[in-house]
């Protein structure tokens, strides 16, 4: 993965931050710029508590991994999301992954609701009405995680959710390829939005997408391969 580096541990998990991780607040400089140095520090303050519930939603993953004996070899955050490493999920185990992928989302979920419960208990709006309305901006923020995650568009969550309900009926190669090359296509569709709107994220994501979902689609064929290849 690169240069990273340590910035803590949590239930025996190493926490890294990998070095492309310096485009996100480069470009929170660069969307705001033209503000106060006080809208900056704003936004830097929620660039960290975004990435704070990205944290969470890995541990998700992490944790419920470790509930059918699978470890975590660390988590590590990026500019586009975090990745939680897991060694040892099986192929004969779909179920295990559809827990596991469906933990990461519930995380936040659960965040969305908390911080709805702390709105309804300050009688406060839902909806952010100035950059500083962090609890507003946070519960939508952990929604978008949510539901953004569940997209089909392998490895993102949704595609490993819907791989793990196809090997329920297919062989897990069969299943990969299908959730892998839909993913593919999602990711098209998120490099054609973030060229249509001018925004670089969208662009960043969608190449990741492809290209993860291309390596997963070859790693399968090769270990086809090989497994048939394999003198007995």
């Amino acid at each position: 993965m690169g240069w990273r580096l340590k910035i803590g541990q949590a239930a025996g998990i190493d926490v890294f931050v990998h070095w492309t991780f310096l485009f996100a607040p480069l470009y929170v400089i660069y969307k705001s710029w033209q503000g106060s140095w006080a809208v900056m520090g704003i936004m830097m303050v929620l660039l960290v508590c975004f990435f704070a519930c990205v944290l969470l939603h890995e541990f998700g993953h992490a944790l419920a991994a470790k509930f059918f004996g699978i470890q975590t070899r660390d988590i590590i955050i990026t500019p586009i999301g975090g990745l939680a490493r897991l060694q040892g999920i099986s192929q004969q185990h779909p179920l295990q992954e559809l827990v596991i992928s469906l933990a990461g989302p519930a995380v936040n979920l659960l965040l969305a609701f908390a911080f709805v419960a702390y709105l309804l208990l300050t009688s406060r709006d839902f909806v952010p009405d100035q950059i500083d309305a962090f609890p507003q901006i946070l519960l939508w923020a952990n929604m978008a995680l949510c539901v953004f995650n569940l997209v089909p568009a392998f490895p993102m969550d949704g595609g490993r959710i819907l791989r793990s309900l196809l090997a329920l009926f297919l062989p897990y190669t069969a299943a990969t390829s299908f959730a892998a090359n839909l993913g593919r296509i999602f990711a098209i569709l998120f490099v054609a939005f973030g060229i249509y709107v001018r925004e670089f994220p969208f662009v960043l994501i969608g190449s990741f997408v492809f290209f993860a979902a291309t390596a997963e689609m070859q790693f399968m064929r090769d270990l086809t391969i090989t497994n048939v290849t394999k003198p007995d």
